[in-house]
Protein backbone atom coordinates (compact mmCIF):
# COMPACT_ATOMS: atom_id res chain seq x y z
CA UNK A 1 0.00 0.00 0.00
CA UNK A 2 1.32 3.37 -1.10
CA UNK A 3 2.40 5.55 1.69
CA UNK A 4 4.20 9.08 2.94
CA UNK A 5 7.27 8.98 5.32
CA UNK A 6 7.05 12.04 7.53
CA UNK A 7 10.51 12.96 8.85
CA UNK A 8 10.00 14.85 11.78
CA UNK A 9 13.23 16.04 14.29
CA UNK A 10 14.68 12.69 13.08
CA UNK A 11 12.35 10.49 13.12
CA UNK A 12 10.30 8.63 10.63
CA UNK A 13 6.50 8.96 10.80
CA UNK A 14 4.37 6.68 8.64
CA UNK A 15 1.02 7.55 7.17
CA UNK A 16 -0.74 4.89 4.83
CA UNK A 17 -2.41 6.42 2.13
CA UNK A 18 -6.01 4.05 2.27
CA UNK A 19 -8.81 6.98 1.06
CA UNK A 20 -7.91 9.64 -1.78
CA UNK A 21 -8.41 12.61 -1.52
CA UNK A 22 -5.17 12.69 1.11
CA UNK A 23 -5.00 16.44 2.42
CA UNK A 24 -1.67 17.89 3.91
CA UNK A 25 -2.32 21.36 6.05
CA UNK A 26 -2.91 23.13 8.96
CA UNK A 27 -6.14 22.75 8.94
CA UNK A 28 -7.65 20.46 11.35
CA UNK A 29 -9.90 18.93 8.51
CA UNK A 30 -6.36 17.75 6.74
CA UNK A 31 -6.38 14.07 6.47
CA UNK A 32 -2.73 14.57 7.54
CA UNK A 33 -2.45 18.45 9.93
CA UNK A 34 1.01 19.78 9.80
CA UNK A 35 1.99 22.12 12.73
CA UNK A 36 3.56 25.03 10.73
CA UNK A 37 3.11 28.59 10.09
CA UNK A 38 4.45 28.10 6.70
CA UNK A 39 2.09 25.56 5.36
CA UNK A 40 -1.80 26.81 3.96
CA UNK A 41 -4.27 25.43 5.79
CA UNK A 42 -5.55 23.29 2.56
CA UNK A 43 -1.66 23.24 1.45
CA UNK A 44 -1.48 20.07 -1.10
CA UNK A 45 -3.62 16.94 -1.63
CA UNK A 46 -2.62 13.36 -2.98
CA UNK A 47 -4.61 11.95 -5.39
CA UNK A 48 -5.25 8.57 -7.42
CA UNK A 49 -5.61 7.80 -10.74
CA UNK A 50 -5.07 5.13 -13.10
CA UNK A 51 -3.32 3.33 -9.85
CA UNK A 52 -1.06 6.15 -10.04
CA UNK A 53 -0.69 8.32 -7.19
CA UNK A 54 -0.15 12.29 -7.64
CA UNK A 55 0.89 14.89 -5.64
CA UNK A 56 -1.48 18.52 -6.37
CA UNK A 57 -0.41 21.97 -4.54
CA UNK A 58 -3.89 23.37 -3.72
CA UNK A 59 -2.63 26.76 -4.74
CA UNK A 60 -0.50 27.33 -1.15
CA UNK A 61 1.06 30.51 0.39
CA UNK A 62 5.00 28.85 -0.06
CA UNK A 63 4.49 26.24 -2.31
CA UNK A 64 4.70 22.41 -2.69
CA UNK A 65 8.21 20.97 -4.20
CA UNK A 66 8.61 17.77 -5.74
CA UNK A 67 12.42 16.74 -5.68
CA UNK A 68 13.49 20.01 -5.25
CA UNK A 69 11.40 21.51 -8.49
CA UNK A 70 8.47 23.37 -7.48
CA UNK A 71 4.76 22.19 -8.64
CA UNK A 72 2.63 24.65 -10.70
CA UNK A 73 -0.65 25.22 -8.68
CA UNK A 74 -3.64 22.54 -9.52
CA UNK A 75 -1.15 20.64 -12.10
CA UNK A 76 -0.93 17.16 -10.27
CA UNK A 77 2.89 15.46 -10.86
CA UNK A 78 2.69 11.79 -10.46
CA UNK A 79 4.52 10.08 -7.76
CA UNK A 80 7.48 7.34 -7.69
CA UNK A 81 9.38 5.15 -5.25
CA UNK A 82 11.35 7.48 -3.32
CA UNK A 83 10.50 10.51 -4.37
CA UNK A 84 11.07 13.65 -1.82
CA UNK A 85 8.32 16.07 -0.85
CA UNK A 86 8.79 19.29 0.21
CA UNK A 87 5.76 21.71 1.68
CA UNK A 88 6.87 24.28 3.26
CA UNK A 89 9.93 23.64 6.15
CA UNK A 90 7.86 19.93 6.23
CA UNK A 91 9.49 17.06 4.44
CA UNK A 92 8.01 13.94 3.54
CA UNK A 93 9.17 11.15 1.35
CA UNK A 94 6.53 8.27 -0.69
CA UNK A 95 6.62 5.15 -0.80
CA UNK A 96 4.96 2.62 -3.05
CA UNK A 97 6.88 -0.44 -3.12
CA UNK A 98 4.77 -1.90 -6.05
CA UNK A 99 6.49 0.38 -8.31
CA UNK A 100 10.18 -0.80 -7.19
CA UNK A 101 11.89 -3.29 -9.72
CA UNK A 102 12.61 -6.65 -8.72
CA UNK A 103 16.39 -6.10 -9.09
CA UNK A 104 16.56 -2.95 -6.89
CA UNK A 105 13.61 -4.14 -4.33
CA UNK A 106 16.03 -7.86 -3.27
CA UNK A 107 18.05 -5.62 -1.23
CA UNK A 108 15.12 -4.69 0.75
CA UNK A 109 16.34 -1.30 1.02
CA UNK A 110 12.94 0.60 2.36
CA UNK A 111 12.11 4.22 1.68
CA UNK A 112 14.49 6.85 2.97
CA UNK A 113 17.17 4.56 2.81
CA UNK A 114 19.44 4.05 -0.28
CA UNK A 115 22.29 1.14 -0.29
CA UNK A 116 24.97 1.84 -3.21
CA UNK A 117 25.75 -2.10 -4.45
CA UNK A 118 28.87 -0.14 -5.94
CA UNK A 119 29.93 1.66 -3.04
CA UNK A 120 32.46 -1.56 -2.23
CA UNK A 121 33.93 0.88 0.65
CA UNK A 122 37.60 1.13 1.47
CA UNK A 123 37.29 -0.13 5.33
CA UNK A 124 40.53 0.77 7.17
CA UNK A 125 39.31 -0.48 10.35
CA UNK A 126 37.66 -2.68 12.28
CA UNK A 127 36.41 -4.17 15.50
CA UNK A 128 34.29 -7.21 16.49
CA UNK A 129 31.29 -6.21 18.29
CA UNK A 130 30.01 -7.47 21.96
CA UNK A 131 30.41 -6.07 25.41
CA UNK A 132 32.19 -2.87 25.54
CA UNK A 133 34.88 -3.74 23.34
CA UNK A 134 38.56 -3.33 24.62
CA UNK A 135 38.34 -1.33 27.97
CA UNK A 136 42.00 -0.86 27.89
CA UNK A 137 41.31 1.92 24.97
CA UNK A 138 40.17 5.67 26.48
CA UNK A 139 38.12 3.46 29.32
CA UNK A 140 37.77 7.05 30.79
CA UNK A 141 35.95 8.15 27.51
CA UNK A 142 33.85 5.09 27.21
CA UNK A 143 33.09 5.62 30.69
CA UNK A 144 31.62 9.12 29.93
CA UNK A 145 29.94 7.95 27.10
CA UNK A 146 27.77 4.60 28.70
CA UNK A 147 26.92 7.50 31.51
CA UNK A 148 26.14 9.64 28.63
CA UNK A 149 23.56 7.50 26.69
CA UNK A 150 21.90 5.78 30.46
CA UNK A 151 21.15 10.08 31.70
CA UNK A 152 20.01 10.36 27.99
CA UNK A 153 17.76 7.70 27.94
CA UNK A 154 16.91 7.44 31.83
CA UNK A 155 13.05 7.01 32.50
CA UNK A 156 12.47 6.38 28.54
CA UNK A 157 10.50 3.41 27.93
CA UNK A 158 8.68 4.55 24.60
CA UNK A 159 11.06 2.30 21.73
CA UNK A 160 10.49 5.58 19.55
CA UNK A 161 11.66 7.99 21.49
CA UNK A 162 15.53 5.92 22.21
CA UNK A 163 16.67 6.44 19.02
CA UNK A 164 16.66 10.35 18.55
CA UNK A 165 18.43 10.71 22.47
CA UNK A 166 21.00 7.59 21.41
CA UNK A 167 22.15 10.39 17.85
CA UNK A 168 21.52 13.53 20.42
CA UNK A 169 23.88 12.09 22.80
CA UNK A 170 26.34 11.11 20.11
CA UNK A 171 27.05 14.16 18.64
CA UNK A 172 27.86 15.21 22.13
CA UNK A 173 30.01 12.42 22.47
CA UNK A 174 31.55 12.88 18.66
CA UNK A 175 31.83 16.65 17.95
CA UNK A 176 33.26 15.63 14.61
CA UNK A 177 30.26 14.03 13.24
CA UNK A 178 28.25 15.80 11.29
CA UNK A 179 25.73 12.91 10.05
CA UNK A 180 24.16 10.38 12.03
CA UNK A 181 21.53 7.75 11.41
CA UNK A 182 20.17 4.63 13.14
CA UNK A 183 18.53 1.75 11.07
CA UNK A 184 16.72 -1.09 12.99
CA UNK A 185 14.76 -4.32 11.36
CA UNK A 186 11.79 -5.58 13.27
CA UNK A 187 12.86 -9.51 12.60
CA UNK A 188 15.92 -11.24 11.49
CA UNK A 189 14.28 -11.53 7.89
CA UNK A 190 12.86 -7.70 7.99
CA UNK A 191 14.55 -5.24 6.04
CA UNK A 192 16.57 -2.41 7.63
CA UNK A 193 14.61 0.89 8.20
CA UNK A 194 16.00 4.38 9.39
CA UNK A 195 14.09 5.43 12.54
CA UNK A 196 16.17 7.95 13.21
CA UNK A 197 18.26 10.80 11.70
CA UNK A 198 20.17 13.62 12.67
CA UNK A 199 22.37 16.00 10.97
CA UNK A 200 24.64 19.43 11.96
CA UNK A 201 23.48 21.12 9.14
CA UNK A 202 19.39 21.58 8.47
CA UNK A 203 20.31 22.23 4.77
CA UNK A 204 21.66 18.59 4.10
CA UNK A 205 19.50 15.53 2.64
CA UNK A 206 17.71 13.59 4.93
CA UNK A 207 18.56 10.36 2.84
CA UNK A 208 20.23 7.53 4.70
CA UNK A 209 22.69 6.74 1.80
CA UNK A 210 25.06 3.58 3.42
CA UNK A 211 27.40 1.77 1.12
CA UNK A 212 25.48 -1.93 1.08
CA UNK A 213 29.25 -4.02 1.71
CA UNK A 214 29.79 -1.85 4.67
CA UNK A 215 26.07 -2.95 5.95
CA UNK A 216 26.48 -6.80 4.96
CA UNK A 217 29.91 -6.34 6.58
CA UNK A 218 28.61 -5.05 9.64
CA UNK A 219 25.55 -7.48 9.87
CA UNK A 220 26.94 -10.29 8.98
CA UNK A 221 30.26 -10.60 11.08
CA UNK A 222 29.18 -8.15 13.66
CA UNK A 223 31.85 -6.07 13.12
CA UNK A 224 32.29 -2.56 13.41
CA UNK A 225 33.29 -0.52 10.63
CA UNK A 226 35.98 2.50 10.17
CA UNK A 227 36.21 3.41 6.83
CA UNK A 228 38.49 6.76 6.61
CA UNK A 229 38.93 9.23 3.60
CA UNK A 230 36.53 7.46 2.08
CA UNK A 231 35.70 10.57 -0.48
CA UNK A 232 39.07 10.70 -1.50
CA UNK A 233 39.35 6.65 -2.60
CA UNK A 234 39.10 5.86 -6.35
CA UNK A 235 36.79 2.69 -5.14
CA UNK A 236 34.22 5.20 -4.54
CA UNK A 237 34.37 7.54 -7.47
CA UNK A 238 31.04 5.46 -8.38
CA UNK A 239 29.30 5.66 -5.43
CA UNK A 240 27.04 8.46 -4.78
CA UNK A 241 26.54 7.35 -1.56
CA UNK A 242 30.19 8.36 -0.43
CA UNK A 243 31.87 11.12 -2.93
CA UNK A 244 28.69 13.03 -3.50
CA UNK A 245 27.86 13.68 0.01
CA UNK A 246 32.14 14.03 0.46
CA UNK A 247 32.11 11.65 3.35
CA UNK A 248 35.53 11.88 4.78
CA UNK A 249 35.47 9.65 7.63
CA UNK A 250 32.62 7.19 8.61
CA UNK A 251 31.48 4.46 11.30
CA UNK A 252 29.34 1.63 11.07
CA UNK A 253 28.84 -0.62 14.01
CA UNK A 254 25.99 -3.54 14.65
CA UNK A 255 23.70 -3.22 18.04
CA UNK A 256 22.94 -6.44 19.20
CA UNK A 257 20.16 -8.03 21.04
CA UNK A 258 20.23 -10.40 23.92
CA UNK A 259 20.57 -13.53 21.38
CA UNK A 260 23.87 -11.61 20.48
CA UNK A 261 22.21 -10.97 16.81
CA UNK A 262 22.15 -7.64 15.41
CA UNK A 263 19.05 -5.84 15.17
CA UNK A 264 19.81 -2.39 13.79
CA UNK A 265 23.33 -0.70 12.94
CA UNK A 266 24.30 3.06 13.94
CA UNK A 267 26.26 4.74 11.29
CA UNK A 268 28.12 8.31 12.04
CA UNK A 269 29.99 10.14 9.16
CA UNK A 270 31.98 13.56 9.41
CA UNK A 271 32.69 15.87 6.34
CA UNK A 272 36.09 17.58 7.74
CA UNK A 273 38.87 15.98 6.28
CA UNK A 274 40.38 17.80 9.31
CA UNK A 275 38.37 15.65 11.98
CA UNK A 276 38.44 12.19 10.98
CA UNK A 277 37.31 9.29 13.12
CA UNK A 278 39.89 7.00 14.61
CA UNK A 279 40.16 3.58 15.74
CA UNK A 280 39.92 4.51 19.30
CA UNK A 281 37.01 6.67 18.20
CA UNK A 282 35.31 3.08 16.66
CA UNK A 283 35.73 1.27 19.84
CA UNK A 284 34.10 3.73 22.05
CA UNK A 285 31.15 3.86 19.36
CA UNK A 286 31.10 0.08 19.67
CA UNK A 287 30.99 0.82 23.43
CA UNK A 288 27.90 2.94 23.64
CA UNK A 289 26.29 1.14 20.90
CA UNK A 290 26.57 -1.93 22.99
CA UNK A 291 24.86 0.61 25.65
CA UNK A 292 22.44 2.00 23.14
CA UNK A 293 21.08 -2.01 22.24
CA UNK A 294 20.63 -2.73 25.87
CA UNK A 295 18.35 0.55 26.25
CA UNK A 296 15.97 -1.10 23.30
CA UNK A 297 16.17 -4.49 24.61
CA UNK A 298 15.08 -3.19 28.54
CA UNK A 299 12.12 -0.88 26.72
CA UNK A 300 11.32 -3.78 24.52
CA UNK A 301 11.00 -6.27 27.76
CA UNK A 302 9.10 -3.50 29.56
CA UNK A 303 6.69 -2.92 26.71
CA UNK A 304 6.58 -6.76 26.86
CA UNK A 305 5.46 -7.01 30.03
CA UNK A 306 3.00 -3.65 30.28
CA UNK A 307 1.19 -5.61 27.56
CA UNK A 308 0.89 -9.10 29.85
CA UNK A 309 -0.10 -6.66 32.53
CA UNK A 310 -2.94 -5.56 30.50
CA UNK A 311 -4.05 -8.63 28.89
CA UNK A 312 -3.98 -9.95 32.59
CA UNK A 313 -6.35 -7.61 33.81
CA UNK A 314 -8.64 -7.49 30.72
CA UNK A 315 -8.39 -11.86 31.71
CA UNK A 316 -9.34 -10.83 34.86
CA UNK A 317 -12.27 -8.77 33.81
CA UNK A 318 -13.19 -11.21 31.21
CA UNK A 319 -13.53 -14.04 33.98
CA UNK A 320 -15.31 -11.98 36.41
CA UNK A 321 -18.14 -11.21 33.16
CA UNK A 322 -17.87 -15.14 32.54
CA UNK A 323 -18.59 -15.69 35.88
CA UNK A 324 -21.37 -13.31 36.42
CA UNK A 325 -23.13 -16.00 33.28
CA UNK A 326 -22.97 -18.49 36.21
CA UNK A 327 -25.96 -18.96 38.26
CA UNK A 328 -25.49 -17.24 41.97
CA UNK A 329 -27.81 -19.05 43.62
CA UNK A 330 -29.07 -22.74 42.58
CA UNK A 331 -32.82 -23.32 43.06
CA UNK A 332 -34.07 -23.66 46.27
CA UNK A 333 -37.42 -26.29 46.58
CA UNK A 334 -38.71 -28.60 48.89
CA UNK A 335 -37.73 -31.65 47.92
CA UNK A 336 -34.93 -31.56 46.02
CA UNK A 337 -31.00 -30.38 46.30
CA UNK A 338 -28.71 -28.66 43.93
CA UNK A 339 -25.16 -28.25 43.76
CA UNK A 340 -22.64 -27.12 41.00
CA UNK A 341 -19.11 -26.14 41.00
CA UNK A 342 -16.95 -24.41 38.20
CA UNK A 343 -12.97 -24.08 38.44
CA UNK A 344 -11.50 -23.12 34.50
CA UNK A 345 -8.15 -24.19 33.88
CA UNK A 346 -7.37 -20.82 32.38
CA UNK A 347 -8.81 -17.47 33.62
CA UNK A 348 -12.16 -18.15 31.12
CA UNK A 349 -13.20 -21.87 30.25
CA UNK A 350 -15.39 -23.42 27.83
CA UNK A 351 -17.07 -25.56 30.37
CA UNK A 352 -21.17 -24.36 30.92
CA UNK A 353 -23.85 -25.12 33.62
CA UNK A 354 -27.14 -23.28 34.41
CA UNK A 355 -29.95 -24.10 36.70
CA UNK A 356 -33.07 -21.89 37.10
CA UNK A 357 -36.74 -21.75 37.52
CA UNK A 358 -39.31 -22.28 35.05
CA UNK A 359 -42.41 -20.49 36.39
CA UNK A 360 -43.08 -22.12 39.87
CA UNK A 361 -43.45 -26.04 39.22
CA UNK A 362 -40.40 -26.64 37.00
CA UNK A 363 -36.63 -26.59 36.83
CA UNK A 364 -33.93 -26.30 34.19
CA UNK A 365 -31.03 -28.10 34.11
CA UNK A 366 -28.47 -27.19 31.15
CA UNK A 367 -25.09 -28.36 31.36
CA UNK A 368 -22.36 -28.18 28.45
CA UNK A 369 -18.62 -28.38 27.68
CA UNK A 370 -17.28 -26.33 24.46
CA UNK A 371 -15.31 -27.90 22.23
CA UNK A 372 -11.62 -25.89 23.44
CA UNK A 373 -11.28 -23.65 25.95
CA UNK A 374 -9.64 -20.23 27.34
CA UNK A 375 -11.13 -17.52 25.23
CA UNK A 376 -12.72 -19.29 21.61
CA UNK A 377 -14.58 -21.60 24.39
CA UNK A 378 -15.34 -18.77 26.63
CA UNK A 379 -17.19 -16.87 24.04
CA UNK A 380 -18.98 -20.03 22.92
CA UNK A 381 -19.99 -20.46 26.26
CA UNK A 382 -21.60 -16.95 26.48
CA UNK A 383 -23.82 -17.43 23.80
CA UNK A 384 -24.69 -21.04 24.98
CA UNK A 385 -25.94 -19.57 27.98
CA UNK A 386 -27.90 -16.54 26.71
CA UNK A 387 -29.26 -18.85 23.88
CA UNK A 388 -30.46 -21.36 26.95
CA UNK A 389 -31.76 -18.56 29.21
CA UNK A 390 -33.94 -16.73 26.29
CA UNK A 391 -34.81 -20.50 24.40
CA UNK A 392 -36.53 -20.80 27.68
CA UNK A 393 -37.97 -18.39 28.47
CA UNK A 394 -40.28 -19.05 25.55
CA UNK A 395 -40.79 -22.77 26.48
CA UNK A 396 -40.47 -25.36 29.06
CA UNK A 397 -40.31 -28.25 26.21
CA UNK A 398 -37.50 -30.05 26.50
CA UNK A 399 -38.19 -31.74 22.10
CA UNK A 400 -38.83 -27.86 21.46
CA UNK A 401 -36.10 -26.26 23.20
CA UNK A 402 -33.37 -28.74 21.89
CA UNK A 403 -34.04 -28.21 18.45
CA UNK A 404 -33.88 -24.46 18.89
CA UNK A 405 -31.07 -24.32 20.55
CA UNK A 406 -28.97 -26.64 18.63
CA UNK A 407 -30.61 -24.77 15.09
CA UNK A 408 -29.52 -21.08 17.06
CA UNK A 409 -25.70 -22.64 18.02
CA UNK A 410 -25.37 -24.24 14.12
CA UNK A 411 -25.89 -20.33 12.99
CA UNK A 412 -22.38 -19.31 12.37
CA UNK A 413 -20.84 -21.45 14.20
CA UNK A 414 -17.16 -21.70 14.09
CA UNK A 415 -15.90 -24.50 12.20
CA UNK A 416 -14.51 -27.45 14.21
CA UNK A 417 -16.55 -25.64 17.34
CA UNK A 418 -18.84 -27.62 19.35
CA UNK A 419 -20.88 -27.96 22.40
CA UNK A 420 -21.65 -31.42 24.06
CA UNK A 421 -24.66 -30.67 25.97
CA UNK A 422 -27.30 -32.19 28.05
CA UNK A 423 -30.83 -30.19 28.76
CA UNK A 424 -33.49 -30.81 31.51
CA UNK A 425 -36.35 -29.77 33.26
CA UNK A 426 -37.78 -31.14 36.39
CA UNK A 427 -41.27 -31.33 36.93
CA UNK A 428 -41.80 -30.90 40.67
CA UNK A 429 -45.41 -32.02 40.89
CA UNK A 430 -44.79 -35.06 38.88
CA UNK A 431 -41.55 -35.73 39.69
CA UNK A 432 -40.53 -36.57 36.41
CA UNK A 433 -37.27 -35.15 34.55
CA UNK A 434 -37.51 -34.87 30.85
CA UNK A 435 -33.75 -34.77 29.24
CA UNK A 436 -31.80 -34.40 26.00
CA UNK A 437 -28.01 -35.78 25.45
CA UNK A 438 -26.38 -34.07 22.88
CA UNK A 439 -23.14 -35.80 22.70
CA UNK A 440 -22.34 -35.72 26.40
CA UNK A 441 -21.32 -38.06 29.07
CA UNK A 442 -24.24 -39.96 30.50
CA UNK A 443 -25.68 -38.39 33.53
CA UNK A 444 -24.85 -40.90 36.36
CA UNK A 445 -27.62 -42.09 38.42
CA UNK A 446 -26.97 -43.19 42.02
CA UNK A 447 -29.61 -44.93 43.57
CA UNK A 448 -31.25 -45.26 47.16
CA UNK A 449 -29.42 -48.78 47.14
CA UNK A 450 -26.21 -47.83 46.29
CA UNK A 451 -26.99 -49.28 42.57
CA UNK A 452 -25.59 -46.98 39.75
CA UNK A 453 -27.50 -46.75 36.60
CA UNK A 454 -26.68 -44.64 33.25
CA UNK A 455 -28.83 -43.61 30.35
CA UNK A 456 -28.57 -45.66 26.88
CA UNK A 457 -25.99 -44.57 24.41
CA UNK A 458 -28.27 -45.10 21.96
CA UNK A 459 -30.16 -42.11 23.02
CA UNK A 460 -27.11 -40.04 22.76
CA UNK A 461 -27.54 -37.37 20.07
CA UNK A 462 -24.60 -35.23 18.58
CA UNK A 463 -22.80 -32.15 19.96
CA UNK A 464 -24.92 -28.90 19.56
CA UNK A 465 -23.97 -26.94 16.60
CA UNK A 466 -22.90 -29.81 14.16
CA UNK A 467 -25.90 -30.32 12.26
CA UNK A 468 -29.19 -28.35 12.33
CA UNK A 469 -32.57 -30.05 12.19
CA UNK A 470 -30.68 -33.19 14.10
CA UNK A 471 -33.89 -34.98 15.35
CA UNK A 472 -32.57 -35.25 18.85
CA UNK A 473 -34.24 -38.40 21.29
CA UNK A 474 -36.48 -37.42 24.42
CA UNK A 475 -35.82 -39.54 27.70
CA UNK A 476 -38.66 -39.10 30.34
CA UNK A 477 -37.70 -40.64 33.88
CA UNK A 478 -39.33 -40.79 37.06
CA UNK A 479 -36.91 -39.19 40.02
CA UNK A 480 -37.62 -41.31 43.04
CA UNK A 481 -36.69 -40.17 46.40
CA UNK A 482 -33.14 -40.41 47.41
CA UNK A 483 -32.12 -40.36 43.18
CA UNK A 484 -28.78 -38.88 42.94
CA UNK A 485 -27.69 -37.98 39.42
CA UNK A 486 -24.24 -36.31 38.78
CA UNK A 487 -22.71 -34.70 36.07
CA UNK A 488 -19.10 -33.83 34.98
CA UNK A 489 -17.13 -32.32 31.92
CA UNK A 490 -14.58 -34.12 30.78
CA UNK A 491 -11.88 -32.03 33.33
CA UNK A 492 -13.15 -34.90 36.16
CA UNK A 493 -12.53 -38.35 34.00
CA UNK A 494 -9.22 -36.72 31.98
CA UNK A 495 -7.54 -35.06 35.15
CA UNK A 496 -4.20 -36.66 34.84
CA UNK A 497 -1.49 -37.25 38.11
CA UNK A 498 2.28 -36.41 37.50
CA UNK A 499 2.92 -39.95 36.24
CA UNK A 500 0.20 -38.84 33.48
CA UNK A 501 -2.16 -41.61 34.83
CA UNK A 502 -5.99 -40.15 33.98
CA UNK A 503 -9.00 -40.30 36.78
CA UNK A 504 -11.22 -42.13 34.68
CA UNK A 505 -14.76 -43.08 34.09
CA UNK A 506 -14.70 -45.79 36.29
CA UNK A 507 -13.30 -44.45 39.29
CA UNK A 508 -15.96 -41.73 38.93
CA UNK A 509 -18.76 -44.63 38.26
CA UNK A 510 -17.61 -45.97 41.68
CA UNK A 511 -16.59 -42.66 43.81
CA UNK A 512 -20.29 -41.87 43.46
CA UNK A 513 -21.26 -45.42 44.05
CA UNK A 514 -19.43 -45.19 47.54
CA UNK A 515 -19.53 -41.65 48.02
CA UNK A 516 -22.12 -39.74 50.00
CA UNK A 517 -25.84 -39.66 49.35
CA UNK A 518 -26.23 -35.83 50.09
CA UNK A 519 -25.53 -34.37 46.62
CA UNK A 520 -23.50 -31.18 47.87
CA UNK A 521 -21.53 -33.13 49.69
CA UNK A 522 -20.57 -35.70 46.96
CA UNK A 523 -19.90 -32.93 44.84
CA UNK A 524 -17.08 -31.40 46.77
CA UNK A 525 -15.80 -34.74 47.79
CA UNK A 526 -16.11 -35.24 44.28
CA UNK A 527 -13.57 -32.16 43.24
CA UNK A 528 -11.04 -32.82 46.10
CA UNK A 529 -10.73 -35.98 44.78
CA UNK A 530 -10.12 -35.04 41.91
CA UNK A 531 -7.53 -32.64 43.07
CA UNK A 532 -5.80 -35.25 45.72
CA UNK A 533 -5.51 -37.49 42.08
CA UNK A 534 -4.07 -34.41 40.20
CA UNK A 535 -1.28 -34.22 43.19
CA UNK A 536 0.12 -31.01 42.17
CA UNK A 537 -0.07 -30.96 38.80
CA UNK A 538 -1.37 -28.13 36.47
CA UNK A 539 -5.00 -28.56 35.58
CA UNK A 540 -5.57 -29.23 32.19
CA UNK A 541 -8.75 -28.70 31.38
CA UNK A 542 -11.82 -27.23 32.67
CA UNK A 543 -13.74 -28.97 36.00
CA UNK A 544 -17.24 -28.53 36.39
CA UNK A 545 -19.54 -30.62 38.51
CA UNK A 546 -23.66 -30.59 38.88
CA UNK A 547 -25.04 -32.86 41.26
CA UNK A 548 -29.03 -32.85 42.10
CA UNK A 549 -31.25 -35.43 43.58
CA UNK A 550 -34.74 -35.97 45.62
CA UNK A 551 -34.61 -35.89 48.59
CA UNK A 552 -35.99 -38.87 50.82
Amino acid sequence: MPRIILLKEGQAIPYELETYPVRLGRHPDCTVQLDSNMVSRFHAQLVQKDNRVLLEDLESGNGSFLNGKQLEASKPAALKHGDRIKLGPIKFRFEDESTVDAESSKYNAPIGLELNEEASSTIMGSAVAGGYGLLDVRPEDKLKGILKINKALAGTVEISSISPKILDALFEIFPQADRGSILMKESQTAPLVPVAQKHRSINDDDTVRLSRTIVDKVLTEKTGILSADAANDSRFSASESISSLTIHSMMCVPMLNLEDQPFGVINLDTQNPMKRFTDDDLQLLLAVASQSANAYENARLMVTYMAKQKQDKEMGIARNVQHALLPEHLPQVPDYQFFASYDSAQEVGGDYFDCFMIGKDKVCVSFGDVAGKGVPGALIMSRMSSVVQNTMTFTDSVAVAIQRINDHMCHNMVEGRFVTYILGVIDLKTHKITLANAGHMSPVIKKTDGTIEEMSDDSTGIPVGIMSGYPYEIIERQIDPGDVFTLVTDGVDEAMDPAGNLYGKDRVIDFIRNGSSDPEQLGKDMLADVRAHANGRPQNDDITIMVFGRKL
